[in-house]
């Protein structure tokens, strides 16, 4: 075997062992944990084994995907009235500090977003605006910031980057009431 062809197989090996490094979840993400006592699981789930069972699910998905959950967040002990969440202004205060940033957010069903979460739509949105990604483990879906935005604004609500609203020209035929 001559040189060129060690460095190439060498280099070869180098390749397959990192993208199998990557395909297997090697590298470790780091999230961020959230928890919401309103998603139900039946009528006699009492809030806390409702967050029980989240962080259970949600450790066993984190557990096998090679992801380091860096901090939990719930909403127990706090009535669903709208106003700011403790939980996501701790968050918003943690990301400040680069060297503590997690790479996404992580709930357990999207269902929990539906309720009074949406008087903390802004808050969410700044979070996951520094994240980058929010995960909702249920549904096995994960939004960047712009499908996240116009998850929680609806399409209507949002600026497009690039995109311009204009009216299309009559063509020739007449509006009818």
């Amino acid at each position: 075997m001559n040189p060129d062809d060690w460095m190439h197989m060498l280099f070869l090996s180098f390749i397959l062992k990192r993208s199998r490094l990557i395909g297997c979840g090697q590298l470790m993400k780091n999230v961020f944990c959230y928890y919401r006592k309103s998603i139900n699981f039946g009528n006699s789930w009492t809030p806390v084994e409702r967050i029980i069972y989240q962080d259970k699910m949600l450790f066993d998905y984190c557990s096998s995907n090679n992801i380091n959950v860096l901090k939990r967040f719930s909403d127990l002990g706090y009535l669903g009235a709208p106003f700011q969440r403790p939980e996501l202004l701790q968050i918003r205060k943690i990301i400040e500090k680069p060297n503590n940033r997690a790479d996404l957010l992580l709930f357990y069903s999207i269902a929990g977003l539906r309720t009074e979460m949406k008087s903390n739509a802004e808050l969410l949105l700044e979070v996951v605006e520094v994240l980058g990604d929010v995960h909702f483990f249920r549904e096995g879906l994960k939004l960047d910031y712009m499908r996240f935005e116009m998850y929680l604004k609806g399409a209507i609500n949002i600026d497009l980057p690039g995109y311009e609203e204009t009216t299309a020209p009559m063509l020739g035929k007449r509006e009818e009431a």
